[in-house]
């Protein structure tokens, strides 16, 4: 049976709010350019109105239902995302009151119910908004809300969870445990709660959470790389909340569009056929950034407006068009995310670390990492050794392309420069630490490393492996869970992953250096680097063949 996908757009710095004044949903030329991108989903961003005193919050309502009346016109549907307290300290929608402000000290927006209840079941028996979406939710909850006082960049409050002096296991479920909090109580289940996330980690808090934690693709990221940790959480978690959604962004290291219009088009194929249900561009119209990539145009995004009634598309409109309009309608997938079956598992506690750093002078002076240095949000936790463990299995699984210390572009001491789009994988997957189940069949490696690993996943795995699996695994874990120096079966115990034994274990298990492969129930979908820069090109095969 074909999955359809549901194809969209953000919203974030639109032509008409930054340049006009104007909401982009009162625009009638805006519903035009997406009619024809041929799109049907448009993320929307909440911008507290605070200048009208008593009547701010009637306003803020109106905002919200002349937002779900013009996409009902136009037959979409539409997403809100909650960026604004990333890039602000306060709000004041009843005068007096930062919005922002919650108990213990933190900072982040719950929309109000009393808006979001005329735009639901059952006052609307055919709703149109889809999700909230906290945006760069894990970035916040590392950082510390670093960016609320941009572009001074001191802020220091906790997001969801202070996690100062918790142990993180402690910290992980607390996180959790407000996640939920959160979806349950002030959102009552009427909503959908999606994070989109710029970190390649945290995922399966929100996952277990039940929230559908959305990875950025391109960004920063190494996105093959990323796709197989939103999928592992996705899989593990998928009868919490049972969505896949993803997000290529256009932002980037080399600023804004700060990768090619091909680059586009290979995470709009990877999200494709990867099975996401959701997928929305990162941005529209944004006018635009004095950096950006070499091919982009001098201002714009998938458009560019010379006034408020007309643009044009750029050709990273025109390959989503193209995308939209043909490809997606030549090309029907039976791809379901849900029967994903990967080779490799890596099994961690989510802690965050994907490679951060302090303020230093070498190789070169630098500041801090842009998610400042702390292990889920902890200010005395920085990056550790065991933190770090994965970050020298992924150079192994990928041929060399992630380079050991870090999984993304945001750090410039391994990274230097961007490199291309394909990163070769062989069916990769990341579980947390409490991972068991059929979600673990067909697994022939497990990696196991990080902070922490419950018994009920060291005893499944052993099982395992008993069974021919292989397990690679770090000895203070191993020793945690059992006092049995040996266990049948192939195992390697390590006290550090750095020692050539990691490597050598791995080599049955890693796939030809110019394939990423995802391997399916019924199918595996196989993506080859293309012949020109950062492009792809997609193979499927059925598991008869």
């Amino acid at each position: 049976m074909a999955q359809p996908l549901m194809l969209g757009v953000d919203t974030a710095g639109s032509y008409h709010w930054t340049v006009q004044g104007q909401p982009p949903w009162s625009q009638e030329a805006f519903f035009a350019a997406l009619a024809e991108l041929g799109v049907t989903h448009v993320n929307f961003h909440a911008v507290p109105i605070t200048h009208a005193g008593e009547r701010n919050a009637a306003l803020m309502a109106e905002s919200f239902a002349g937002m779900d009346r013009a996409v009902r016109e136009h037959g979409l549907q539409y997403t809100v995302s909650l960026e604004a307290p990333n890039f602000a300290p306060r709000a004041e929608i009843t005068p007096g009151v930062n919005e922002y402000d919650q108990p213990g000290g933190r900072h982040f927006w719950l929309l109000r119910m009393e808006w979001l209840r005329p735009l639901l079941p059952p006052e609307q028996p055919d709703p149109r908004l889809l999700a909230v979406i906290y945006d760069e939710a894990e970035h916040m909850q590392l950082s510390g809300n670093k960016y609320s006082d941009y572009p001074r960049d001191t802020f220091d409050q906790s997001f969801f969870v202070e996690a100062h002096g918790l142990p993180l296991p402690e910290a992980y479920e607390r996180l959790v445990a407000e996640c939920t909090r959160i979806r349950l109580e002030h959102y009552g289940s009427e909503v959908p709660l999606h994070t989109e996330q710029v970190w390649p980690d945290l995922f399966h808090i929100f996952a277990r959470a039940g929230w559908t934690a959305v990875p950025k693709l391109l960004k920063e990221h190494l996105t093959p790389v990323v796709l197989s940790i939103a999928l592992g959480a996705a899989i593990q978690y998928r009868h919490e909340g049972d969505r896949f959604w993803v997000s290529p962004d256009l932002w980037g290291v080399r600023g804004y569009p700060g990768h090619s219009p091909e680059a586009l088009r290979s995470a709009l194929l990877m999200g494709y056929w990867l099975g996401a249900e959701g997928m929305y561009v990162e941005n529209v119209d944004y006018p635009g950034w004095e950096k950006h990539h070499p091919e982009a145009p001098p201002k714009g995004s998938l458009l560019a407006w010379d006034d408020a009634e007309h643009y044009a598309l750029t050709r990273y409109g025109a390959v989503l068009q193209e995308f939209a309009r043909a490809y997606i309608p030549s090309h029907p997938r039976a791809i379901d995310w849900r029967t994903y079956r990967p080779r490799v598992a890596i099994v961690r506690l989510p802690d965050g670390g994907w490679g951060q750093f302090d303020a230093g002078d070498r190789p070169f002076p630098h500041g801090e990492a842009a998610s400042r240095n702390r292990l889920l949000g902890n200010r005395d936790r920085p990056l550790d050794a065991a933190a770090s463990e994965w970050l020298q299995v992924w150079p192994i699984l990928t041929h060399g392309v992630a380079k050991p210390g870090a999984i993304s572009y945001n750090n410039p001491l391994v990274y230097p420069e961007m490199q291309d789009f394909f990163v070769p994988l062989d069916s990769v997957a990341v579980f947390d630490h409490r991972v068991t189940g059929v979600v673990l069949d067909g697994v022939e490696c497990f990696i196991v490393c990080g902070h922490a690993l419950s018994q009920a996943t060291f005893d499944e795995i052993r099982a395992r492996v008993a069974d021919g699996a292989t397990c690679i695994i770090a000895r203070r874990l191993h020793e945690a869970c059992t006092s049995r120096p040996s266990l049948p079966g192939d195992w390697l115990v390590l006290d550090d992953f750095a020692d050539p034994a990691l490597a050598a274990k791995l080599q049955p298990f890693l796939g030809p250096p110019d394939v990423a492969r995802y391997r399916f129930a019924d199918q595996t979908v196989e993506f080859r680097r293309g012949e020109a820069p950062d492009s792809v090109s997609v193979l499927r095969l059925r598991q008869s063949d």
